[in-house]
């Protein structure tokens, strides 16, 4: 499996690709959409071990400040309401 991110934010343009050949793909697209920024194409596993930033949040309900991934979804977040409504 490979990834699509932007190079200097770590944000996933696109996850779960199956084939090396789509990933290029896949990076040409998002090349074109936003000429201005940096993408490049890696290994699941390893974007997630070595390259993914960690961010500093702050949990919601009990206002202490943690680090998690900068991909973390909103539902997953405790920094994040629907975290604590769901």
């Amino acid at each position: 499996m490979y990834v699509v991110y932007d190079v200097e934010t770590t944000l996933l343009y696109k996850k779960y690709i199956k084939s090396k050949g789509a990933a290029t793909r896949a990076l040409n697209e998002a090349m074109k959409k936003n000429p201005d920024r940096a993408y490049a194409v890696a290994e699941a596993g390893d974007f997630y071990e070595n390259i993914e930033l960690m961010v500093e949040r702050v949990n919601l309900m009990s206002g202490k400040k943690y680090m998690e991934r900068v991909n973390t979804s909103n539902a997953c977040s405790p920094a994040s309401e629907t975290y604590w409504c769901m």
